[in-house]
């Protein structure tokens, strides 16, 4: 198993995920993320599924899925703002961006028993950017719908409802 860390760095930063978060998400010591020297190559081979995991990286990408098709509904504080219709390619991410409100991310990817993991990332306005409010994932079946509902720091509420249909 080869894994680069160049590569994990990349989506590490696509996604705007700190090492700590990364550490987080993959159940690794911050130490094994930022591993560094001699010893790095052998703490990623020892890392590299639970890497994988976290990041749907590096063997998911290899089987091509081909594109799905994502319905997206999202509300704010139970008004909803609207119905998106959009192609994304399996395994890169489609962006829905309501300026002055909400920005979402989703990547989804198709799983080898058929479901799709929808890896979501949620932002809202916060100065001159956007501020992540949540990273939800939820595993579905193609054509079924799923929601996510998130809470920001300001108290803002979030509901983003997806039906993703392979194409």
């Amino acid at each position: 198993m080869q894994v680069e860390a160049m590569k994990i760095r990349a989506e590490r930063e696509r996604r705007a995920w700190s090492q700590e978060h990364l550490a987080e998400a993959s159940g690794l010591s911050l130490r094994t993320v930022r591993a560094r020297g001699p010893w790095a190559r052998l703490r990623y081979l020892a890392a590299a599924a639970l890497l994988a995991a976290s990041l749907s990286l590096f063997f998911v990408r290899s089987a091509h899925a081909g594109d799905v098709l994502l319905d997206v509904g999202v509300s704010l504080d139970d008004e909803k703002l609207g119905q998106h219709q959009l192609v994304a390619p399996e395994g890169k991410s489609a962006e829905i961006k309501l300026d002055g409100q909400i920005r979402v991310f989703i990547n989804p990817i198709v799983t080898k028993e058929g479901a799709i993991l929808l890896s979501m990332r949620v932002e809202e306005p916060a100065g001159n950017g956007w501020k992540q409010v949540a990273e939800p994932r939820l595993l579905v079946a193609s054509g079924v719908e799923a929601s996510a509902k998130v809470t920001s720091s300001k108290g803002s509420k979030f509901w983003i409802a997806v039906r993703p249909t392979r194409m």
